[in-house]
């Protein structure tokens, strides 16, 4: 018969907080919440980790069924959870003043939360490039066992790479000869010109000039241009200005215009969690900025980091799927959707079989 404490290795867990002020002899009480904080993040990290392998094993295979992707779904919403509560978690910190914190901060010298493995494999996995990261050094902080297990781990498929596959496949692109983007791109043209005589209407009514505006307005139609043509699109990922292929994002656009249909209505949730656990990945390390930011103000991080600087940085520049994010600014109210061909939009609709 298992016991609660026996199962849940309680015993282990709570006996595995040692503050380090006691062992210089200066207590300093708010130690063991900032041990504890600490611990809990790592343990979160461990689930997500675990929630996160399963959908990429689920979504790196050939075929994925449909009930699949609603148990993908349901993973990465759990996941986007936790992630929720861990950037809620900094408040029970920050219940630790800057002078408390001071009383035993040089004793943590040179431990840091940029040693934290769990957390670059987390980042490998979601499948955050090398050429992405604001410091490309992380290796060296982490002691060889470490960086034998984040190389072995993160050697498969990354959720970015499965998740761009897995839109690859998307059917209907090309149904029956249907111009489908010729449509769309005429329909978006037209928002694109509302959205210029918007900009002068208010502008001259306000006596503002809008040259930086219709700027903004033309750059954002270049983009959206861009989708179409291979040549431009491909220059695009060369240079980093978008990385998932072509096929993938505009799969993506079409699941996100026509999410009203039954059968997109399950990957449209999907790539919308994937989107909210990409910018909750992003929350965390902006609400971790600003802890720290609270706590040591300007000072170098007890890693050797530049601190505050290093870390709103990365929460500015390490998104992974900011090529799905940037979609929104291609979509148009359902009033000016092109209609799909009879034949395409009953193909998206659940059959009900006569019994």
């Amino acid at each position: 018969m298992i016991r609660y404490g026996d199962y849940l290795q309680l015993e282990k867990i709570l006996d595995a907080q040692y503050p380090e002020s006691d062992k210089h002899g200066q207590h300093a009480h708010e130690e063991m919440l900032f041990i504890i904080t600490h611990q809990t993040f790592e343990l979160w990290f461990k689930q997500v980790l675990c929630e996160l392998g399963s959908v990429i094993d689920i979504l790196g295979r050939d075929y994925v069924p449909e009930a699949d992707i609603a148990t993908c779904t349901a993973r990465v919403q759990r996941t986007n959870r936790i992630m929720e509560h861990l950037v809620n978690q900094f408040t029970l910190i920050e219940t630790m003043t800057p002078g408390e914190f001071m009383d035993f901060r040089g004793f943590l010298n040179p431990a840091s939360g940029f040693q934290s493995a769990q957390w670059r494999i987390l980042e490998r996995s979601m499948g955050l490039p090398e050429d992405k990261r604001v410091l490309r050094n992380y290796r060296e902080a982490l002691p060889e066992h470490e960086r034998e297990l984040l190389e072995r781990v993160t050697q498969g498929p990354t959720f970015f790479d499965v998740v761009e596959r897995w839109l690859s496949k998307t059917p209907f692109l090309e149904t029956d000869g249907y111009a489908f983007w010729d449509s769309y791109r005429d329909a978006v043209r037209n928002m694109f010109q509302h959205d210029r005589d918007e900009v002068m209407r208010l502008a001259k009514a306000d006596g503002n000039d809008p040259t930086d505006a219709i700027a903004q307005v033309d750059r954002n139609e270049a983009g959206f241009h861009a989708l179409f043509d291979a040549t431009t699109y491909e220059e695009l990922r060369t240079s980093g200005a978008r990385r998932m292929s072509q096929r993938a994002t505009l799969a993506a656009l079409f699941i996100a215009t026509y999410r009203h249909y039954p059968l997109l209505q399950g990957p449209y949730r999907f790539i919308d969690a994937v989107v909210e656990l990409d910018r909750l990945v992003s929350l965390w390390r902006f609400r971790h900025t600003l802890m720290v930011g609270r706590m040591i103000g300007m000072r170098i991080g007890t890693g050797g980091s530049s601190g505050y600087d290093y870390l709103m940085a990365t929460a500015v520049k390490q998104r992974v799927f900011d090529d799905l994010t940037s979609l929104t600014s291609f979509l148009i109210p359902s009033s000016h959707t092109p209609a799909l061909p009879d034949n395409i939009a009953a193909r998206l609709q659940f059959v009900n079989e006569a019994r």
